[in-house]
């Protein structure tokens, strides 16, 4: 049996560095294979024999990102191919958004492929079996696929991105009186009214400022989207 790293009292495992790459993710980091290996008190090699690439261990991050995904939609709905596809396709959609704001460190590798092939495989049978049991099929499933994750993982993208431009820029968003003077200096103000544009203004930060909020909308605008298969 190899001998043990210094610093460690188990042998190096592939889970155990996926796991590392998200929790330094979730600290801010994007961590090099050098930052990963003092994490890990091990050398960069012992990393490479695992993975050929610092690629490969962000996509096992984000596939432990999936897993916590599936694992919550499950445990809201049940088996997500026996249960009511359109409250699965919520439940997927609305605990991927809460994961990958979670974690909104590692959000800009979110279309990743997992490692896992048996995993990419079931999510794309779930989504299948999702769509079919709402009545949509074939080419006609694509495109109502295409809808659903450009909606869903858009919007969580978007929420996860203010969080990493805050934190990395300092900044703080203009509030809605700052804006009508930029906008009164434009000579903008008046193509609209001031309650529609403060309504928009509010909603910029929704994500942050109301969480609960911002979820009760998406919940409804996705149901929506998924209501209006049906009608296709």
């Amino acid at each position: 049996m190899t001998r043990l790293a210094a610093g460690r009292t188990t042998h190096l495992e592939p889970e155990e560095i996926a796991a590392e790459t998200l929790r330094l993710f979730d600290q801010g980091d994007d961590p090099s294979i050098r930052q990963l290996a003092t994490a890990l008190n091990v050398t960069p090699s012992a990393i490479y024999h695992h993975f050929d690439s610092r690629a490969e261990i962000v996509q096992a991050a984000v596939e432990l990102v999936w897993i916590e995904i599936l694992g919550n939609t499950a445990a809201e709905v049940g088996n997500p191919f026996e249960s009511d596809p359109e409250e699965v396709l919520t439940a997927v959609g609305l605990h991927a958004r809460r994961a990958f704001i979670e974690h909104h460190t590692i959000a800009p590798y979110m279309t990743v492929i997992p490692r896992s092939r048996q995993l990419s495989a079931g999510g794309i049978a779930l989504f299948a079996n999702a769509f079919e049991r709402l009545g949509v099929t074939g080419e006609a499933a694509g495109d109502a696929f295409h809808y659903y994750a450009s909606y869903c993982f858009g919007t969580a993208l978007y929420a996860a991105s203010r969080i990493n431009a805050r934190t990395a820029l300092g900044t703080e968003s203009p509030g809605h009186e700052e804006l009508e003077g930029l906008r009164q200096e434009a000579q903008v103000d008046g193509t609209s009214g001031e309650s529609t544009r403060a309504a928009l203004d509010r909603v910029l930060d929704l994500s942050e400022l109301d969480p609960d909020r911002d979820e009760e909308l998406f919940v409804l605008g996705l149901k929506q989207i998924l209501q209006g298969f049906g009608k296709v």
